[in-house]
């Protein structure tokens, strides 16, 4: 029988937190705020990059997919390069979205709760695989464009992680007795958690010989924020003699 009992005192903070924040955790699979061609558009494409990647898809594939003639995507995009670099921008901005209230909470508190700032690094991205949720193509995209080296890419990635800088203040805040270069070792291994926990469920069921359900989100929300406070909570790390 599988013990519950690291899953429950994580899950505890979860619903606190959820009661709080939930609105900042709900999402639209669609584009509201583009119009209906670019819509089909960016759907088409996001579904096909996340079947194929990013480098096998073709402007002529999406248009296709989308049933739209390739100067329509041409008129609204410009290029494949910009296409891409608008579908992750919206993405990312989504996430970001996703998170804010979460943040903007903490950031009003003299010492914010780690729990909380884990929560909110954490449950964003597992709530686009709930069950039901329809975010599988979302998934797919975001865990290609994470490890892409295409240039329009890696410049929204970057954009993108320097607004980390405030999960750093709220860190620092938390943790006082920490370093700012070792909350920022942490924090990036604590992203390393994240990918590895909702992107890559299927090597856990494996390794685990099927006793462990990567797919249950509670679940896997709650182990990965008891792991990442366990490493955030251990003494400083000394660096390796040269």
């Amino acid at each position: 029988m599988q013990d519950r009992t690291l899953v429950h005192a994580p899950g505890r903070a979860r619903h606190s937190e959820g009661a709080r924040g939930q609105a900042g955790l709900e999402s639209s699979s669609n584009f509201p705020e583009m119009g209906a061609s670019a819509a089909a558009v960016l759907e088409a494409a996001e579904r096909l990059f996340g079947e194929r990647g990013l480098e096998s898809v073709s402007i002529r594939d999406i248009a296709k997919a989308a049933d739209v003639s390739i100067s329509v995507i041409y008129h609204h995009f410009g290029s494949k390069a910009e296409l891409l670099r608008t579908l992750l921008r919206l993405r990312l901005s989504e996430l970001g979205r996703m998170r804010e209230a979460i943040f903007t909470a903490l950031d009003a508190e003299p010492r914010p709760e780690l729990r909380r700032i884990l929560y909110g690094i954490i449950a964003p991205v597992a709530r686009l695989k709930a069950p039901g949720s329809g975010r599988q193509a979302t998934m797919q995209f975001l865990a290609r464009a994470l490890v892409s080296t295409l240039p329009e890419v890696t410049e929204e990635g970057d954009a993108t992680v320097r607004q980390l800088r405030r999960v750093v203040r709220l860190l620092e805040r938390a943790l006082p007795e920490l370093g700012h270069a070792e909350i920022c070792w942490r924090l990036h291994f604590t992203f390393g958690i994240e990918h590895m926990t909702h992107w890559d469920d299927q090597r856990l069921a494996l390794m685990s010989e099927g006793d462990c359900d990567g797919g249950d989100v509670e679940e896997s929300i709650a182990r990965a924020i008891a792991y990442a406070e366990a490493a955030f909570r251990a003494p400083p790390a000394r660096a390796a003699a040269s």
